[in-house]
């Protein structure tokens, strides 16, 4: 469907998209999404929602795209759109996808119905859309995306993907290199995914991942063997980060738009930059590592 509405309808991949434009980006959208969607699925079936590689499959849906593109010889504005409008086209296909996918899991493990729960996936979907449109938005008017305060380094990644296939200088020998390291790694009996999330990502972001999954370790190893008391502390770690991550997001909203009606585009917690900021934000921090740790225990 989506296919034939990028086919059918006039400067939907840029207002000079001409009809071979839309038909090429239609089969990509077609392709892509239909590998994915079932990658998606079947991940998500069997580990988790959580282990979903939705960026993965984004950039390498970009990356196809991009080369796809080149040679055709659209590498202007309008193929960078092009591009983009796929790669978002087949995000969010993976992405509500692999979500679908959790929540039917769970409605058959609790008994419910699933008619029922998917006219709630689509009220959802539609309902969703709406809010992530304006936190986005809302974040990129109270901050700047690529400044201090958001980054965005997965957004950054993509645009290096699109621009550098398009207009012929990605660095294609370190791209080989990533994929190199992405094998060894493999062999090693080691994620390729997570270990590549670790290289790209900023370290203020990977740090608190790296302290929780260390708790999380010790946490396990104390439990000495017992699966029921493993089980429990597994549930009562996974809710407690759920919560942490959820709270995260939404404080996260309220700040960019307290920044953003209050005309202070650089938010709240400058006055604590330097020195005295940093050992505030350790003591949280380390203050949460502790919570985390003994309510997870029990």
């Amino acid at each position: 469907i989506v296919s034939l509405v990028i086919i059918l309808t006039p400067h939907v991949l840029g207002e000079s998209s001409g009809l071979i434009t839309r038909i090429v980006g239609a089969v990509c959208v077609a392709f892509f999404a239909f590998m994915f969607v079932t990658v998606s699925s079947r991940i998500v079936g069997l580990v988790g929602v959580s282990s979903n590689p939705t960026s993965g499959m984004t950039i390498v849906t970009l990356l196809g795209t991009s080369l796809i593109f080149y040679a055709l010889g659209w590498t202007d504005d309008i193929g960078k759109t092009a591009v983009l409008t796929i790669g978002t086209v087949v995000c969010v296909a993976a992405s509500i996808a692999g979500d679908i996918s959790q929540d039917l899991k769970s409605g058959f493990l609790i008994g419910a119905t699933p008619r029922k729960q998917q006219t709630a996936e689509l009220i959802g979907a539609i309902t969703s859309a709406f809010f992530i449109a304006g936190a986005v938005w809302l974040l990129g008017h109270a901050f700047t995306f690529g400044s201090e305060e958001l980054p965005a380094p997965q957004a950054t990644l993509m645009k290096t993907v699109i621009e550098g296939v398009l207009q012929g200088d990605l660095p294609w020998g370190l791209v080989l290199t990533g994929a190199a390291f992405a094998g060894v790694v493999e062999l090693l009996g080691i994620p390729s995914l997570p270990f590549a999330v670790g290289i790209y990502l900023p370290l203020s972001t990977m740090t608190p991942v790296y302290v929780g999954g260390t708790i999380r370790y010790f946490v396990e190893k104390s439990a000495k063997g017992d699966s029921e008391m493993l089980e429990k502390r597994n549930e009562r770690g996974i809710l407690l980060g759920s919560g942490l991550i959820a709270g995260e997001g939404i404080m996260g909203v309220l700040i960019a738009a307290y920044a953003f009606f209050a005309g202070k585009p650089q938010g709240i917690g400058w006055a604590f930059r330097g020195t005295f900021g940093e050992f505030v934000a350790l003591g949280v921090f380390a203050l949460l590592g502790f919570y985390l740790v003994r309510k997870t225990r029990g």
